[in-house]
């Protein structure tokens, strides 16, 4: 963080006490670039410009207000399996020597090895490889190895502290046996346990001038000791990751990434826990000998394999044939704070699910300018804010004087306000303002910042109208309903009704006004809302007077009304009336004016996609929905920076693709490697990234449209508006993503969308006030993902969606999700996916299931079943598939209608603390 900041702002501060915690609506979250491939850390000069590099080796930089984002340079990466580029620190004397340090793996290096090295950027901001400085290089033992690190800061006195991560692969407990040769990504007692290796540690150096580095006073072990490296300043790490300094006391602050046994083991030792730790001095952390707060694994004989009594914290000993360094080690010192995928019993705001520590800034308002607009008021003081990249929170973290106990946490915004995602790194700028880096791959990563405000708060406009379209002489209530100052000033309302063909103005200034439209037309209706410290916002939307809208109904006769069950037919009708036209009942409407299309939708699709497409008026003229669906994915992972429809752009446009593969053999194929694993060579020199997020039905789906770009005629197929539909499944070519893991699909898991629309003839006066009606009939496949049900309660849920992994738990005493108008003719069966295991996830307890419908009380349907944990305490993991628990049947032959549906999950005794099990799908079996 940057200590010498901009000068100071003449607007008032109105800040907020040491002891009153602000309000969250003072908090306002913003992105200032987005679009980003795998950002992962930032640092700022004394003008606020952020730097921030990408993994996959870019260096960047953007002005402070936004705008366009800057690239610096870019470091050549080694080709073989390697962390890639992951730190950036800025020079403390940047402003003078314009100097940077990174860690990367280099391409010379070949991924043996990591490196640390000094670059300066020239007269225009950019990076010059050839002034490349290299003051250390750790080794690496990719591809076996993980656990980066790369956190870096600067202390008090000047010195530049790295954060190395341990280089062994993920386990769920002490990675202590080894099978190969010196235990190379397996035994961390060859790394974090072992005093005379770099890795699975921090280091604090002194880079000098020439570009070499000076050891400070202070590091755990003395120089020229034969059996410790002296740039170690805190060893026993597994994967530290960002590091911060407090600016009064000097302490180094980080988080780190544990183990991922979710249970206690006799044989092994405790279950996995990620950690906050401040080291007030140099010391031993404990890994992989201890975890959490102190917590012991068991000894491993090395000769004998086996497991025997506990290691002493007080006394640790490194036994590893593959140690260089010391036998006995320093004390181990326990974490600040350590939380397990089950809730915390200490902390159980830090809830239950995957955990990925990341860290985070300690606020101090001394380390800005008094009267800086966007500080973060008194209330922060000496709190320090850290965050979990896959849960996904921001928390405060209320400490003792001595950073030896966590008195306190509350989360810095409620979970309704929050908008960032998989945050990688936390800093505060210059400006005040707490900027977050969103990791993201293909375009899907961006920086944001959240903004404090101790002044005046802008209100919220917000307006509605009893009705926006009618017949003559049109009678309107018009409600500024739903506006809000949260100062709780006193708010005045301005409405302002202007024909949008010219014509009198209509004014006033009720909040609640009702007006009478005498002509026919279009009107834009705005309304503006003032406060008393003359802050103002305005929203607006339009009345059509003199028509009424069609109404259009799309009525399922025969077959389920809810899901596409493969190769089903259907028998539909549609409907339409028009007060002015007329209607399909009376024969007065002709067919020919009402579209109707059914369309296949290879990665499914959602209600609330729908409507927000619908509500954007992105559906109307025959667009294809399926495209539509693809142009939001193309979107999602910024695909469009690089390619065009019909131009080229850095690769080819779309529509040259389509032209080259038209009627192609394996076209589809050639598209699909291309997309998931990348190319390069076939557009010109243009390199296409790989894109491993996509799963196969979204792949496909893009694909499709890519290829529809060199077609002339149109996609969608007219359907008659009575008849009989069959419902044809497509092959399943490519691994489905979460759903896949717990339950078989035979074919892809599409969805089919039935859409009739008719724009109706306007009225005598004017052609211009057509309207048009329409509906949507969704089918969609029958296994339902839980994170899509309609209500969830309030308690017992905790869903992670930030990862691949089953994310949705169950928790405390437990709780419901519920499905609304589901349709249950024709379906035998509903198999409910319920696990106590996933991965070397073993922690939960399970409890009781039942299915209702209506209601969470409602009628129950078969008996409650009970999901318990396996009784085999020897099987270790990892859990996948039916390892994991097979789904729960329920009979629903009985059962005929359309019903909300509500799944229950209890276990009235456990605790608060307590995880129930992971929720996979719910699964509809006709009959």
């Amino acid at each position: 963080m940057v200590l010498v900041l901009q000068a100071c702002s003449e607007q008032p501060i109105n800040d907020v006490g040491s002891g009153e915690a602000p309000d969250p609506t003072r908090f306002t979250y913003e992105t200032i670039a987005d679009g980003l491939d795998e950002p992962l850390q930032l640092e700022f000069d004394v003008q606020g410009n952020v730097y921030f590099i990408e993994r996959t080796g870019a260096v960047k930089m953007i002005a402070p207000g936004g705008g366009n984002v800057s690239l610096l340079g870019k470091v050549a990466l080694a080709t073989e399996k390697a962390p890639g580029l992951i730190g950036i620190l800025l020079n403390r004397d940047f402003q003078e020597n314009r100097q940077l340090f990174l860690y990367y793996s280099a391409l010379e290096d070949k991924g043996e090895y990591m490196r640390l090295s000094r670059f300066t950027l020239d007269g225009s901001g950019q990076m010059l490889s050839d002034t490349e400085v290299i003051l250390l290089q750790v080794p690496w033992e990719q591809p076996d190895g993980e656990h980066f690190g790369g956190g870096m800061c600067w202390d008090l006195d000047g010195n530049l502290l790295l954060s190395v991560g341990g280089d062994s692969a993920p386990t769920a407990y002490a990675p202590l046996p080894f099978s190969n040769e010196g235990g190379r990504g397996q035994d961390s007692g060859r790394t974090a346990g072992n005093s005379n290796d770099l890795r699975g540690s921090i280091l604090r150096i002194s880079p000098q001038p020439d570009g070499s580095y000076t050891i400070p006073a202070g590091n755990l072990f003395p120089k020229d000791h034969p059996k410790a490296r002296p740039e170690i300043y805190v060893m026993g790490n597994r994967n530290p990751w960002r590091l911060s300094i407090d600016s009064q006391t000097g302490f180094l602050h980080w988080g780190e990434v544990g183990p991922d046994a979710g249970e206690d083991s006799d044989e092994f030792g405790p279950m996995g826990y990620d950690e906050f730790n401040v080291a007030r001095e140099a010391g031993n952390f404990g890994w992989p000998f201890f975890i959490g707060k102190n917590r012991p694994y068991n000894r491993y004989d090395y000769a004998t394999k086996a497991f025997g009594d506990a290691y002493n914290p007080q006394i640790p000993v490194n036994t590893s044939p593959n140690n260089t360094g010391l036998d006995s080690l320093p004390p181990a010192r326990p974490a600040l704070l350590a939380y397990p995928y089950r809730v915390s019993e200490e902390w159980p705001i830090l809830r239950s699910a995957a955990r990925s520590a990341v860290g985070g800034p300690v606020f101090r308002q001394s380390d800005f300018r008094e009267g800086t607009p966007g500080r973060f008021p008194a209330f922060f003081e000496g709190k320090w804010l850290v965050t979990d990249y896959v849960r996904n929170w921001i928390m405060v973290l209320e400490m003792d004087e001595d950073r030896r106990k966590v008195t306190d946490i509350w989360p810095l915004m409620p979970a309704n306000r929050l908008q960032h995602k998989q945050p990688l790194d936390m800093d505060f700028g210059p400006d005040g303002a707490l900027y977050l880096v969103e990791y993201g791959r293909a375009g899907q990563g961006r920086l944001s910042r959240i903004k404090y405000n101790a002044g005046n708060r802008k209100p919220i406009a917000h307006a509605s109208a009893s009705r926006t379209a009618g017949g003559m002489p049109l009678k309107v209530r018009l409600s500024s309903a739903g506006s809000v100052d949260h100062d709780g000033d006193e708010l005045s309302y301005h409405w302002v009704i202007q024909p949008l063909g010219g014509g009198e103005t209509i004014n006033s200034d009720e909040a609640q006004p009702e007006i009478t439209l005498e002509r026919a037309g279009r009107y834009e209706v705005s309304l503006t809302v003032r406060d008393s410290g003359g802050e103002m916002d305005q929203t607006s939307f339009e009345i059509l007077a003199g028509n009424h809208r069609p109404e259009v109904s799309i009525n399922i006769r025969q077959g389920n009304k809810s899901f596409f069950f493969p190769n089903q037919r259907i028998a539909y009708e549609v409907k339409v009336e028009d007060q002015e036209d007329g209607s399909t009942a009376e024969g007065t409407l002709p067919e020919n004016e009402i579209s109707f299309t059914a369309e296949y939708i290879p990665s499914g699709i959602q209600k609330e996609e729908l409507n927000r497409m619908e509500e954007r008026g992105l559906t109307r003229g025959g667009t294809s929905i399926r495209h539509l669906k693809a142009i939001a994915l193309l979107q999602q992972y910024n695909c469009m920076t690089c390619h065009q429809i019909d131009s080229k752009l850095v690769g080819p446009s779309y529509r040259e693709v389509s032209r080259k593969y038209a009627g192609r053999r394996h076209a589809e194929d050639t598209l699909f490697s291309s997309i998931v694993r990348g190319v390069s060579g076939k557009w010109g020199e243009s390199v296409m990234p790989p894109h491993p997020m996509l799963g196969a039905a979204e792949t496909n789906q893009i694909i499709d449209y890519i290829l529809s770009q060199g077609q002339d005629k149109g996609v969608n197929q007219e359907l008659p508006l009575k008849g009989e539909f069959v419902l044809t499944p497509r092959e399943l070519t490519g691994p489905v993503s979460r759903l896949g893991k717990f339950f078989t699909f035979d074919s892809e898991p599409g969805s089919y969308v039935f859409r009739a629309s008719y724009e109706d003839q306007g009225v005598p006066e004017s052609e211009d006030l057509r309207l048009r009606g329409s509906e949507f009939h969704l089918l969609r496949y029958p296994i339902l993902a839980p994170e899509t049900a309609d209500s969830l309660s309030e308690a017992g849920i905790s869903y992670t969606p930030s990862t691949d992994d089953p994310g949705f738990m169950i928790t405390g005493k437990g709780g419901f999700l519920g499905f609304e108008a589901i349709d249950l003719t024709g379906v035998a069966s509903v198999n409910i996916g319920a696990v106590t295991r996933f991965w070397y996830w073993s922690h939960y307890i399970g409890g009781t299931v039942a299915l209702r419908l209506g209601s969470p009380d409602g009628k129950l349907m078969g008996t409650p079943f009970k999901i318990i944990p396996p009784a085999d305490e020897d099987d270790k993991g990892p859990f996948f598939g039916e390892a994991a628990g097979k789904p729960v049947s329920v009979d629903l032959s009985d059962v005929e209608g359309v019903h909300d549906i509500y799944i229950v999950i209890s276990n009235e005794d456990a605790r608060e603390s307590d995880a129930l099990m992971i929720m996979t799908g719910i699964e509809f079996i006709p009959e």
